[in-house]
């Protein structure tokens, strides 16, 4: 090719070479992306055959490879689907002649496709479908939203409300159900909470489920009537009924519509964390049999204490959100001591430590990498004492069983999380969005306790290895949010570097889910999964990695997404 023929252009503008090859340019926020005809021409086809053809050389930018040695170049080549090579300086330019395309990156950054690993994928597709209270700043605001959507709702067609915090409230409390009532006296009622271990429902709701009289988690007033309020095993079931009502095809836009926001926040794999009592088996069938056409890798982990079913998969994992405890904003996770805004819970266990002690054998001797939620310190330590059993019984090495959120651990946790070889899935925005003064930690946990939330920085000292997720629907897939509020820790004693922070959603994650060979890092013969930064994590002033845009997600050498 002849250099100088790569000149600026319009959009849609094309220049010709000997009547040949076309070449068109596509300028999209200062990224210049040239697309070459797919044609192939006899002059060339003796060196195409030999070097096999180019789906994408990208080039003129810094590339953070997240290699052992963090090695940094400036091109990279892409070739079914597979880094080929990539190096400094201008040896990309022997692969523009047989590219389909050419990426100038014009000096900005590239790292390996970001992992998220801890998501709910339906559950975030379904939000998007329903109606959002995240911003609401009182309770009228809310009513006023739900009234809204039941003026555009048929008679008893269920509708669904996600994101509210109370704490955000002028109130700072619940809505009752009379209160939905009220702005919905026609259709049944349930919103969720921010961390959806809360939900309220209005009475025709109540009505409608089935729910035992005595049931767990079904908050009563003084005179004994439920108050709407559900928590814990009553707010599992509810939810899981609820699933059971959706359809296929409702799921799968749903999940269509949230694997285009993790591609345009640089996800190129997720861990999709599916199925069982609090949400519903049809979930993970459902990614399960549509994974392979997904435009994304999505790693299913099956919601299940059923080895047998997951067996039968030929699946190599299992758990997910395995719930041993419920979480700090509903007063659920499990604590040694009250709550300091409630003195009369410490949250609950959802599971003996015999039973645990025997699913997660059971699960290990099995060959499965296992993991569950643990929150609160009680659940930490019920999990910890669950895989120390099986490996006194069935040592393995290599297991990498996880632990998801981990974030009220005691010094001795860490330790013997350290000790057992396992991988801690940690979210690091909770920090972001709860971890601040007088946030949501504070008010829940008191002012000692919740200067120990997400140790980050202690536990890498003890070199466990941390993995990033947002446990959307709880917090946004903003790998860049996560890696900010790592680095920005509002206990700054817990913050890590950047590096340390990119780690957690490339290598780290590959890592998680076995696939470090396949993925996670810029290397020849990996996926050549990327994505393309406004700005270097490295260089920007700490305090505004937050503001970082992703520029372009590429799949295995396919763009799917340029701002």
């Amino acid at each position: 090719m002849n250099q100088q023929m790569l000149v600026h252009m319009h959009v849609g503008e094309k220049i010709e070479k000997n009547n040949k090859k076309k070449r068109y340019r596509k300028n999209l926020s200062n990224i210049n992306l040239w697309v070459y005809s797919k044609a192939v021409f006899m002059v060339a086809w003796e060196r195409v055959m030999n070097m096999g053809e180019i789906d994408l050389v990208v080039y003129d930018g810094t590339v953070l490879t997240m290699d052992d040695n963090n090695t940094i170049c400036n091109w990279i080549a892409v070739s079914q689907g597979k880094i080929i090579d990539l190096g400094d300086g201008e040896g990309y330019k022997k692969y523009l002649d047989y590219a389909n395309e050419v990426l100038d990156l014009d000096g900005k950054t590239v790292l390996p496709g970001f992992y998220d690993s801890h998501v709910h994928l339906v559950q975030t597709g379904l939000n998007m479908l329903d109606v959002n209270l995240s911003n609401v700043k009182s309770i009228n605001e809310l009513l006023v939203l739900i009234e809204k959507k039941a003026q555009n709702m048929p008679p008893g067609k269920l509708i669904r409300g996600i994101g509210f915090d109370e704490l955000r409230l002028e109130e700072q409390r619940m809505p009752t159900r009379y209160e939905l009532d009220e702005c919905a006296p026609n259709n049944p009622v349930w919103i969720n909470r921010v961390e959806y271990h809360t939900s309220v429902v209005n009475s025709l709701a109540l009505h409608q489920l089935s729910l035992p009289y005595n049931l767990e988690g079904i908050a009563r007033d003084e005179r004994n009537l439920p108050t709407g309020l559900l928590t814990g095993k009553a707010g599992a079931l509810v939810r899981n009924q609820i699933f059971n009502t959706i359809s296929d095809q409702t799921r799968l836009k749903a999940v269509n519509k949230a694997l285009n926001k993790a591609v345009e926040n640089g996800i190129t794999t997720l861990n999709a964390m599916e199925g069982g009592f609090t949400f519903h088996d049809k979930d993970a069938e459902m990614i399960f049999n549509n994974k392979e056409v997904f435009p994304i890798d999505v790693v299913l982990f099956y919601q299940t204490v059923n080895i047998e079913k997951i067996l039968n998969k030929n699946l190599s994992r299992i758990g997910g959100c395995i719930f041993l405890d419920g979480s700090f904003g509903s007063r659920t996770a499990a604590l040694t001591e009250a709550y300091s805004d409630d003195s009369s819970t410490s949250g609950v266990l959802f599971f003996s430590q015999e039973d645990l002690n025997e699913f997660v054998l059971n699960a290990h001797t099995s060959h499965l990498q296992v993991t569950v939620h643990a929150i609160g310190t009680r659940a930490i330590e019920q999990i910890l004492n669950a895989y120390e059993y099986a490996q006194s019984i069935y040592p393995r090495e290599d297991h990498r069983h996880r632990i998801e959120h981990f974030e009220l651990p005691l010094e001795e946790h860490i330790d013997r999380a350290a000790r057992l070889g396992l991988i801690l899935s940690m979210q690091p925005a909770y920090e972001y969005f709860w971890g601040n003064k007088n946030g949501m930690y504070e008010t829940r946990l008191g002012p000692e306790r919740s200067r120990r939330t997400n140790p980050l920085k202690k536990i890498l000292e003890r070199r466990i290895t941390v993995v990033g997720g947002s446990d959307s629907d709880v917090t946004p897939m903003n790998p860049i949010l996560g890696i900010h509020t790592a680095v920005n820790h509002p206990k700054v004693e817990y913050s890590v570097d950047v590096m340390q922070a990119l780690k957690f959603y490339t290598i780290n994650g590959a890592k998680a889910v076995f696939e470090e060979k396949q993925k996670g890092s810029i290397e020849v013969g990996k996926l050549g999964d990327l994505v393309v930064l406004d700005q270097n994590p490295l260089k920007v002033n700490k305090a505004h990695i937050k503001d970082i845009k992703v520029m372009a997600t590429i799949k295995e050498g396919n763009i799917l997404f340029m701002r």
